[in-house]
């Protein structure tokens, strides 16, 4: 027959089971301070089960101290106060093997153990590990300072308000600057505390119709009063809703528009002058060319009988007067207009796309292409048009590269650079010569390693006679004479029978890629040109490269157009980066351009993605330098699988470490950090855009 009696009366075990099932440790001490209970989890936590130890003895085992560091005494431990009957809740600890180990932190809650008359038994208190607690704290106060970093480096003036009495809550650097005011005489301040009272009034005014409607507004143009002058500031504010709708703070972002406004100011009156200018010299044109035919007219009406030759000559003479005329005019007009273009065209790219201003630089734009299609009608009409393909002028490269030349090569080497008078221009491709001018450059820093003089030297040169039979690949004629030499330890003759040969290197094992002055040789070959070299050991070497010579007349190469990258329209990239902010932040890019991604953070990863992925991996996108294996060396293992792989490599280093994982060459495509999402969307674009197979390819 059943009766009363509960389990545990029968299974005196029962709550001790019961205990051990918890994720929880628990443990309890008697009065003298015993541990005479440690469930399965207390073991767990510390790593042994200290039943029968005194308290004293398990606190020299565990060596326990606080979240700061500092060690607990034992009078201080959860279980002795509790002895002492001081409850203890949720208190944290580090617990440890020594005051530098990594420790296991756990919170702690304690109270006296009493028994079913009402008094105390002993202790007992309950162990929480909160590891992933600590690490989730610890992660938020990095992302935190991350977060922070970034706000202080916006250039932009970035405030916050709290919603209800529009006090400054936040205020990043570019404020302080633009105020004229330090952090703390900004915070906790209303606009009534900092400007005039008109000013303060427009500013709350908007504020206040921001919060409530809930929407960003923008403000293009807004009045500031600062330390400097009135600055004009293009300002965005958005309310900040708490999770009920209502709003709890406002963000402002605001950027000094104010050298942009003044410039617009100038442009328009340049616009102004050099139209009436246009007007001034049409007319004089017009009227030249009135009394040109007049003159001729008379002439021919009074020299009917002079011959043939007599009317070439006037026309003649007629043409040129003319052509006189209209390259000077062509001469000014094309000073101005270079003026206008260049500003107007930078002013375009810096401002938004929605500015109300971007229309009337806009104008200016089509009213200089105007003025410029005006002044190549008088050069075609005064046959001084040019129409031959555009070319690079050469002194202008190697000027533009000083500095970066400078920096690649040391301290301890000197630059010297050395451009003759008039000098000609040569067809060639910008980037393809800026890059085997450093090529040269890194080859004089490796053969330099105690310092030394590199020098770059530009000069015109005609091949005639035995100078052109020197080179039986050039046809003689004009040509640019780029010569690098240096000081350096020089080369054999058994080296410099090999020297361009892709892949030949006279550097130790795994310290070069011999591909740098093979790369020199296509480029140069491919341009039209002739690339030569002298040296002895001990004696420096000096490169001679000769490229065609092209009138002096033809214009220098404009900038090419952008390219305005694709959507991903479902490609597949797999990006490899051993830097977790940097490959995340990679990745979140590309997927929203519209790629496919599969993320890797070492090559062994990348392997398996390789392995596994069903379906083509359209691009490798890779870090150069990561542990274990670089990437070109990942990339050649890759493509023995998927010889279609496109590679694109990526990297932070500007210095030699490049050259040495083998990323420099005419057919490597590379993009450097720090980039902006623009710049690796377009180069991806770019990369994925050369490797798509051409229309007919294979048929």
């Amino acid at each position: 027959m059943a009766t009363d009696e509960s389990v545990q009366d029968r299974d005196p075990a029962f709550l001790r089971h019961v205990l051990d099932c918890l994720g929880d440790g628990v443990a309890a001490v008697d009065l003298r301070g015993r541990v005479i209970y440690f469930n399965a989890a207390a073991v767990t936590i510390f790593g042994h089960d200290v039943t029968g130890l005194s308290v004293e003895e398990w606190w020299r085992l565990c060596a326990p101290r606080r979240a700061d560091g500092v060690a607990l005494t034992i009078t201080d431990l959860p279980l002795v106060k509790a002895l002492r009957g001081e409850p203890c809740e949720d208190m944290e600890i580090v617990l440890g093997q020594g005051p530098n180990a990594p420790g296991r932190p756990v919170s702690v809650t304690a109270r006296p153990l009493l028994g079913s008359d009402g008094k105390q038994l002993g202790a007992v208190a309950a162990f929480r590990d909160i590891r992933v607690r600590a690490r989730l704290a610890e992660d938020l106060r990095a992302s935190q300072r991350f977060l922070e970093s970034i706000l202080e480096a916006v250039p932009a003036m970035i405030f916050v308000k709290d919603a209800s009495e529009l006090r400054f809550q936040r205020f990043n650097h570019a404020g302080e600057e633009l105020l004229g005011l330090s952090r703390d005489k900004l915070l906790g301040k209303n606009d009534y505390d900092l400007f005039p009272k008109t000013q303060a009034d427009f500013f709350t005014q908007i504020d206040r119709e921001t919060l409530a409607s809930g929407q960003t507004r923008d403000i293009p143009e807004e009045p500031i009063e600062t330390p400097t002058g009135r600055r004009w500031l293009h300002t965005r504010k958005v309310p900040i809703l708490d999770d009920q709708g209502r709003p709890q703070y406002l963000l402002g972002i605001s950027e000094d528009i104010t050298d942009r406004k003044a410039a617009a100011v100038t442009l328009e009156h340049g616009y102004a002058d050099l139209e009436q200018a246009v007007r001034e010299r049409t007319a004089e044109l017009e009227a030249a060319n009135a009394g040109l035919r007049e003159e001729a007219a008379q002439r021919k009406k009074a020299q009917d009988a002079l011959m043939h030759s007599e009317a070439q000559l006037r026309q003649s003479q007629k043409m040129e007067a003319v052509g006189r005329l209209a390259g000077g005019v062509a001469h000014d007009f094309n000073n101005m207009l270079t003026a206008i273009l260049s500003f107007s065209s930078m002013i375009l790219d810096a401002i938004a796309p929605d500015a109300p201003i971007r229309s009337d630089v806009e104008q200016i734009v089509v009213a200089g292409e105007r003025a410029a299609t005006l002044t190549r009608q008088l050069l075609a009409f005064s046959r001084q048009q040019i129409l031959q393909p555009v070319v690079v002028d050469l002194g202008q490269v190697v000027r533009g590269m000083e500095g970066m030349v400078r920096r690649l090569i040391g301290e301890d080497i000197e630059l010297r650079t050395v451009s003759a008078p008039g000098l000609g221009r040569v067809m060639a491709d910008r980037s393809q010569i800026e890059q085997v001018v450093l090529n040269l450059a890194v080859n004089a820093r490796e053969a330099m390693p105690q310092g030394g003089r590199l020098t770059i030297e530009l000069s015109n040169i005609d091949l005639t006679g035995a100078l052109a039979g020197e080179h039986t690949t050039l046809s003689p004629g004009a040509y640019i004479l780029l010569a690098v030499s240096d000081t350096g330890v020089g080369m054999s003759r058994d080296a410099l029978a090999h020297v361009f040969e892709p892949f030949f290197t006279t550097k130790p094992r795994g310290q070069g890629t011999g591909l740098g002055l093979s790369t020199c040789y296509g480029i140069v070959r491919q341009s039209g040109g002739d690339i030569t070299v002298y040296s002895e050991p001990n004696r420096g070497t000096t490169f001679k490269i000769y490229l065609p010579r092209v009138a002096a007349e033809q214009p220098v190469a404009a900038a090419g157009v952008p390219i305005v990258p694709a959507a991903g329209q479902g490609r597949c990239v797999l990006v490899v980066e051993d830097e977790e902010l940097v490959r995340s932040a990679t990745c979140k890019i590309l997927t929203g351009r519209g790629y496919l991604v599969l993320e890797a953070s070492s090559p062994a990863e990348a392997r398996q993605h390789c392995a596994e992925h069903v379906g083509p991996i359209h691009l490798l996108l890779t870090d150069v330098v990561m542990p274990g294996m670089n990437g070109p060396e990942m990339a050649e293992q890759l493509r023995k699988t998927r010889p279609e792989l496109a590679v694109l490599f990526m990297s932070g280093y500007t210095d030699a470490t490049i050259v040495h994982h083998g990323v420099q060459g005419a057919r490597v495509a590379f993009l450097p950090k720090p980039f902006t999402p623009d710049a690796l969307a377009a180069k991806v674009a770019e990369v994925l855009e050369a490797a798509a197979p051409q229309p007919g390819a294979g048929q």
